[in-house]
């Protein structure tokens, strides 16, 4: 049972947690996107292993995945059975910019990312044969997907609410509307690929890597919707449970909608 002195405890803390994330946050004003491209490259560095309890923003950086199916073309079909997405904490954010006027803000970030975790696969095609001379691929291991100088730009769509006397952002339903593209090169690494009895994990993973691009067009979004789903969730809960007095200089009181 929690008593009065235990209760009176614990709310100081969560007060001061509150107090103490919001006092880090820097005012600006809506044209200076320098300054809200800084606010927010500071808030994915230094929170994104913590996360933000107060406001429900859990840790970013890994996030974890689960039996997540990863097609590979019509070849093969891969199973992420459980596994982690690193990198988004070294993110470099290129531009934040919001727009009351229409209700959005846009984001650009250039990520190293890697995707890696116990994997499960099949294969059975004609490539296969043509080119390996076996009916099929099976596989149980280890895999790890890196995405080198990972582009990502994507809009968030919002309205402006009061509650209490404050203003808030709150985001629209629905989900974070983005488009990537790999700058740089990805790297496919995997143990445990038989045909048969023979080892073919060397020859598959060469394979991946020679053709990386193809191979992005169809795991890609998969990867890409969860991570993204992490980035809605950030980008939500901050606009949603902290004032705008605390990150946006400007009187938003005539964008009210509600």
């Amino acid at each position: 049972m929690i008593n009065r002195n235990t209760f009176v405890v614990l709310s100081a803390v969560l007060f001061l947690g509150d107090a103490a994330f919001v006092d880090t946050l820097t005012q600006c004003g809506l044209k200076d996107t320098q300054c809200q491209k800084k606010l927010f490259q500071t808030v994915l560095k230094e929170r994104s292993k913590t996360g933000i309890p107060e406001y429900n923003i859990p840790i970013f950086d890994p996030i974890t995945l689960k039996d997540v199916n990863l097609p590979v073309l019509d070849i093969a079909n891969l199973t992420l059975v459980e596994g982690k997405i690193k990198g988004l904490s070294s993110c470099v954010l290129n531009d934040f910019s919001t727009y009351v006027d229409s209700g959005r803000a846009t984001m650009d970030l250039t990520c190293d990312i890697t995707v890696s975790g116990n994997y499960k696969a099949f294969a059975s095609s004609p490539l296969i044969k043509a080119t390996l001379g076996g009916d099929s691929i099976r596989g149980d291991g280890k895999v790890k997907i890196k995405i080198e100088k990972l582009n990502l730009k994507f809009d968030f769509k919002f309205t402006v609410n009061k509650r209490d006397g404050e203003t808030y952002l709150k985001g629209k339903n629905g989900k974070l509307v983005y488009k990537y593209e790999v700058l740089g090169k990805v790297v496919f690494a995997a143990n445990n690929l038989f045909m048969g009895d023979q080892d073919v994990s060397a020859t598959i993973t060469s394979m991946l890597n020679q053709n990386w691009r193809l191979i992005m067009q169809t795991i890609g979004g998969q990867v890409m919707n969860r991570a993204m789903d992490r980035v809605k969730d950030l980008i939500s809960n901050l606009f949603d449970h902290i004032p705008t007095k605390y990150f946006i200089s400007d009187d938003l009181s005539a964008y009210v909608t509600n």
